[in-house]
């Protein structure tokens, strides 16, 4: 029996992209609103942008901000 793995999305890192981690995890917004990411002018970011540039740009320890992607904590920062 073969298992189809393309249900189970990729982990992301350092590198990857913001708009790659949104197609990912449809709960994203909700995440990094618990650390004032997204949303504002001042808080906000480019699809493009990676998420070492979101954590770096905001104060946020990127593993802290990747450990909260990757176990969907709504309620981290």
């Amino acid at each position: 029996m073969t298992t189809n793995h393309t249900d189970t999305p990729a982990p992301s890192g350092p590198e990857t992209k913001m708009v790659d981690v949104a197609g990912r995890n449809p709960n994203l917004g909700m995440i990094l609103m618990g650390y004032h990411i997204g949303g504002c002018t001042l808080c906000g970011y480019e699809p493009d942008d990676t998420v070492a540039r979101v954590a770096e740009d905001n104060g946020v320890p990127v593993t802290e901000l990747l450990r909260a992607v990757r176990e969907g904590d709504i309620h981290a920062g």
